[in-house]
């Protein structure tokens, strides 16, 4: 989940856009920190007003028009060199081209000129998180939030954070004031639920990720996260809806198909569970994993010269892949298996 801001007030263009105020309303309690979006952008546009140049660019933005943007935003700078909404404007153009030390140095210009610039600390956080420098990205990120705890995608940005860094307690913290301030982000919800099977609160995390489901409608990556985590934590049927809906949001991947299979199989249903491994396969022969997986479902049921196949056929493809050596005992039991019935 990408979290960045830009200041195109009036529009909702940025990689994700905030909720609106009728969905967080019955989830403030009457708290006196949540602004409500029109109120923030209101807020940010009287701290940082748009030049002429700037005003062109976040249109030209808004319509798509990246070169063009880039073009006023550099033309803004030209006339006015400590203008921290362009530098914030044109970091997240050179973000979206993939000048990710472009864009560095343009939110931490923002940042230089007003320290208290939110969006700047929001985006350059989760600019390094994503760089895979969470560490930096904390303190930022909790500046931010320091700055404007009513910042919601900010909440999310820092428990992803925290999580890279290994503070499991703080991204709990985090990710519980994302989900209250975002009710009806789906990945918000997903990952705070994923956070809590790894942390062995299965009973919570199956509420969350059941909550979940019906706020992902329509994306099979964030349906897929939650089908897997509904099935570690034994919601096998659960699980199943999750992933068959990631099927109709998506084209079958041999992979997705694969987890459908597991979650059958966590559901007691171990005929759909080869159903969807034998679709795996068909969708791509080569995906090693499915074969495995079919091939212990073989076995069990005494269908040895079969399983063998599969056993064989994963070890062809992936000799030292993460179930190989598994596979090979699985192998070596079925053919013994075999023999005797010969």
């Amino acid at each position: 989940m990408n979290m960045r801001a830009l200041l195109l007030f009036g529009s909702c263009f940025v990689l994700a856009c905030p909720p609106s105020a009728e969905s967080g309303d019955e989830e403030t309690n009457g708290d006196e920190d949540i602004m409500f979006p029109d109120e923030r952008e209101a807020a940010e546009q009287a701290a940082h007003p748009a030049s002429e140049a700037v005003a062109a660019g976040e249109a030209a933005l808004a319509a798509g028009e990246v070169d063009a943007a880039k073009a006023h935003f550099e033309r803004a700078l030209e006339a006015n060199a400590r203008d921290p909404r362009a530098h914030l404007d044109l970091g997240l153009v050179l973000e979206l081209r993939n000048d990710y030390e472009g864009a560095e140095r343009h939110y931490r210009t923002a940042i230089e000129i007003d320290g208290d610039f939110v969006q700047a600390l929001n985006n350059l956080g989760l600019l390094l998180r994503d760089r895979e420098r969470a560490e930096e990205a904390v303190p930022l990120l909790r500046r931010a939030l320091e700055l404007d705890s009513g910042l919601a995608e900010a909440w999310v940005n820092l428990a992803m954070a925290l999580e890279e860094v290994g503070d499991d307690a703080g991204a709990r913290d985090a990710y519980r004031e994302a989900v209250r301030r975002l009710p009806d982000d789906a990945n918000a919800r997903a990952n705070y639920g994923l956070l809590l099977v790894r942390l062995g609160d299965a009973d919570q995390a199956a509420i969350e990720l059941r909550r979940a489901i019906p706020l992902a409608r329509g994306d099979a990556a964030a349906l897929q996260a939650i089908g897997n985590g509904l099935r570690m934590v034994g919601q096998g049927a659960a699980a199943v809806n999750a992933l068959e809906l990631a099927i109709e949001a998506h084209e079958p991947t041999a992979a997705l198909l694969s987890e459908l299979a597991l979650a059958h199989r966590a559901n007691d249903d171990r005929d759909a569970a080869k159903a969807a491994l034998r679709r795996a396969i068909e969708v791509d022969e080569r995906f090693a994993t499915a074969h495995t997986l079919l091939g212990s479902l073989l076995a069990a049921e005494q269908q040895y010269a079969e399983a063998v196949r599969h056993f064989e056929r994963y070890l062809a493809l992936e000799p030292n892949g993460p179930h190989a050596e598994r596979t090979r005992q699985h192998l070596e039991v079925a053919r013994r298996a075999a023999r005797r019935r010969r």
